[in-house]
């Protein structure tokens, strides 16, 4: 047994207090961030936090044979919140050069710091978040709320579920009421959403984080209209995170007339952006009879990860309008037949993009079975309120 001399002094309650508060209840070893105060797959609540030694209390530890002086080795500078595994990562002696004094006390710094930065954030950054769950081939694909926070920073979530549209239940693409139930699901949730609010709250702010077919998003993309300010964000291939990129070399785009079909009645618009739309894929008799317009990439081929920053989605936005206000002007048409092969968050911004002059939109999907685009579903504006109209009506 240990003589009391040799143990190790408790850490006084004052300093643990403040300790939790710096870091935000959460662990502080560099890129965990985990919230010690619940089970993120039970979600039982309870403390399962460490408060681990930068410098080991005895110089047996890791990095205990560090000059620092005994007295200071259990106050808050040497001290850091800590989940278990990490906490006994950092403790084990044949790692202490891989986690030396010093970048244990950056990891602290930076994460203490960022946690300020957070918690100074002002109510009026309160956002509303939209999340998909949806079939992808076999499996369901939805968004975690972990890549959700770091990704509307500065803003913060209402609440912590946020409004979930979930297609896991609908009919599969083959079958013959798929769209239309789709369409249903989607629109009860957003018109739920703005008529309840959240936590009694109205809605003020969106922050939309879209899955899902194409024709989906540009429908839901025309049931959040313009009735509120919304940020909308795309998961990247090459990190699998929805955090905008800072930098990169910035995406333009092109407008193309392709034809001048006489019949006005209605006009076609090819959105080339993901991957390039071959003329063969397209119905062969609208292509000869109808205008046909296209936006693509300007300087580089059509490719899925083109689209990485903030401003490059603005930059669509600013042509897709233009392209609309150019079919206006020279066609007038009473519909526009969309053919999309777009970033989800690109798909979303289309149907946003509208007001209640705006033609009808009879949105095609690419069928892989059929290799070719079929008709999916329609949407009308009305006072920027949209009308879903039947396949085919």
């Amino acid at each position: 047994m240990k003589s009391k001399s040799e143990r190790r002094p408790p850490i006084k309650i004052k300093v643990q207090l403040k300790l939790w508060v710096h870091s935000g209840g959460r662990c502080a070893f560099s890129g965990c961030n985990k919230y010690l105060l619940r089970d993120s797959l039970t979600l039982t609540e309870t403390n399962y936090a460490d408060i681990a030694h930068i410098v080991a209390y005895k110089p047996g530890g890791a990095r205990g044979d560090d000059p620092m002086p005994m007295a200071k080795r259990n106050e808050i500078g040497n001290l850091m919140l800590a989940c278990k595994k990490h906490h006994s990562m950092i403790d084990k002696k044949e790692l202490e050069r891989k986690y030396p004094k010093e970048k244990l006390i950056a990891y602290k710094r930076e994460h203490e710091a960022r946690i300020f930065r957070l918690t100074a954030i002002k109510p009026a950054n309160k956002t509303s978040v939209i999340t998909f769950k949806c079939k992808i081939g076999a499996d369901i694909a939805s968004v975690e709320l972990e890549d959700i926070f770091p990704a509307i920073v500065p803003r913060y979530p209402v609440d912590e579920k946020g409004t979930e549209v979930n297609l896991t239940a609908i009919p599969g693409i083959d079958e013959k009421n798929y769209w239309e139930i789709g369409r249903r699901v989607i629109e009860d949730r957003i018109n739920e959403l703005f008529r309840t609010g959240v936590n009694g709250e109205s809605v003020k702010h969106l922050s939309v984080f879209p899955f899902g077919p194409i024709p989906f998003l540009i429908f839901l993309g025309s049931c959040i209209g313009s009735k509120v300010p919304a940020d909308v964000y795309q998961k990247h291939r090459d990190t699998g995170n929805w955090t905008w990129k800072k930098s990169g070399k910035p995406a333009r785009y092109k407008i193309l007339p392709h034809s001048t079909g006489k019949n006005n009645e209605k006009v076609i618009l090819i959105l080339s952006l993901s991957g390039q739309i071959p003329s063969a894929d397209l119905p062969q008799d609208a292509l000869r009879k109808f205008p046909v317009y296209e936006i693509t990439l300007a300087g580089q081929r059509p490719h899925p990860m083109f689209l990485k920053t903030k401003r490059d989605l603005e930059n669509f936005r600013h042509t897709y309008l233009s392209a609309l206000r150019m079919i206006k002007q020279k066609n007038n048409p009473k519909e526009i037949l969309l053919f999309p092969a777009v970033p989800i968050s690109a798909a979303v911004i289309c149907g946003m993009e509208r007001i209640k002059a705006d033609p009808a939109f009879r949105i095609y999907d690419f069928h892989k079975k059929q290799q070719r685009f079929v008709e999916a579903t329609t949407v009308r504006s009305k006072d920027d309120s949209p009308r879903v109209l039947a396949a085919g009506s």
